[in-house]
C-alpha cells in the first residue's frame, strides 16, 4: 500500500513539474523568478516549521546535502533555458535523471531493478532524448542541460536518503524547502546586488506561480521517495515530457510534429511497464 501511495505522488509530480519549469522558461528574468520561487518556499514552511521544531541529527547531512545540489541545480537549470529552446533543454535534462538515478538507487539503497524496470526507464529515455533528436544545441547548452539531468539525478538520491531518515513525511519535507527557499533568496541577492529586489518586484506573478507549482511537485516527488524505489519515482516524474508536449502546442504554440507524438507513446509505455510490477506484484 504504502508502495502505491509513493508511485500516485510520483505521478501527481509528473503532471505539475513540466507546467513550474514552463513558468520558470517564460518569465522575463528567470533569475528573479527562481529567487521568487525561494521565497515561497520559504514563506509556506515557516509555519509549520514553529511546530515541528530543529532538525534531528539524523537528517542534517542529508539536509546539507539536498540543498547545495538544489541550489546548484537551479543555477545549471537556469544557465540551459537562457541558452536553450524549452524544447530542447527540457527533454535532454529529464532524460539523464533516470539513468544516473537508476544506477544510484541500486547502488546506495540496494534497489535491484527488475528486467521489466530496466525496459521501462530505457524506453522512457530512449523517448525523451529522441524528442530534442532535431533541435539545434550548441556545445555549452548541451552540457548545461547534461549537467541540470546529472544534478536531478543526484538530488534526488539525495532527497530520498532524507525523506527515509527523517521520522515522519513533514520534519525533512518543511527544512528543505525553508532552507533550500533561503539559500535561493541569498544566492540571487549576492548575483543581482541592490537592483534584486526591483527585478523580483518586477516578476512577482510569474515567480510566485512557478513557486507553488514547485511545491507541489517537488514536495510529491519527496514522499514518493519515502515510499516507492528511485528508480521507479525518477522515471514516472520524468513522463512529465508529456505535460511538456501539451504545454508547447497549446501555450507556447510550438507545432507537435507525428515524431513527438511517437516518442510520447514510447514515454507512455515506459511508465507502464514500471508501474506494472508494482501495482500487480503477481504479474
Amino acid at each position: 500500500m504504502s508502495e502505491a501511495l509513493g508511485i500516485g505522488f510520483a505521478i501527481v509530480a509528473a503532471l505539475t513539474t513540466a507546467s513550474s519549469h514552463a513558468l520558470l522558461k517564460s518569465g522575463e528574468d528567470q533569475e528573479a523568478v527562481r529567487a521568487l520561487c525561494g521565497v515561497t518556499w520559504a514563506a509556506a514552511a515557516a509555519i509549520p516549521l514553529t511546530f515541528i521544531g530543529a532538525p534531528a541529527p539524523a537528517i542534517l547531512p542529508w539536509l546539507a546535502g539536498a540543498v547545495t545540489l538544489h541550489s546548484l541545480y537551479s543555477l545549471v537549470l537556469t544557465r540551459s533555458y537562457t541558452l536553450n529552446d524549452f524544447s530542447v533543454a527540457f527533454p535532454i535534462a529529464r532524460g539523464t535523471a533516470p539513468l544516473v538515478a537508476t544506477a544510484a538507487g541500486a547502488l546506495l539503497f540496494a534497489e535491484t531493478p527488475g528486467v521489466g524496470e530496466i525496459l521501462g526507464v530505457a524506453a522512457i529515455c530512449a523517448g525523451i532524448f529522441s524528442l530534442s533528436a532535431g533541435g539545434r544545441i550548441g556545445t555549452k547548452g548541451l552540457i548545461a542541460a547534461l549537467g541540470a539531468g546529472i544534478l536531478t539525478a543526484a538530488y534526488t538520491v539525495v532527497d530520498a536518503g532524507g525523506m527515509r531518515a527523517s521520522d515522519g513525511v513533514l520534519p525533512f519535507l518543511c527544512w528543505f524547502f525553508f532552507a533550500t527557499g533561503m539559500a535561493l533568496i541569498v544566492q540571487f541577492r549576492a548575483s543581482a546586488g541592490p537592483s534584486a529586489f526591483a527585478r523580483m518586484r518586477n516578476n512577482l506573478r510569474p515567480g510566485i506561480a512557478a513557486g507553488s507549482l514547485a511545491i507541489v511537485s517537488f514536495g510529491s516527488t519527496l514522499v514518493a521517495l519515502r515510499y516507492a524505489p528511485v528508480a521507479v519515482v525518477s522515471a514516472l516524474r520524468e513522463t512529465c515530457i508529456l505535460v511538456s508536449l501539451l504545454i508547447a502546442w497549446f501555450w507556447m504554440k510550438e507545432r507537435v510534429t507525428l515524431h513527438s507524438l511517437t516518442a510520447a507513446v514510447l514515454i507512455a509505455a515506459g511508465a507502464l511497464l514500471l508501474l506494472l510490477p508494482h501495482l500487480f506484484p503477481s504479474i
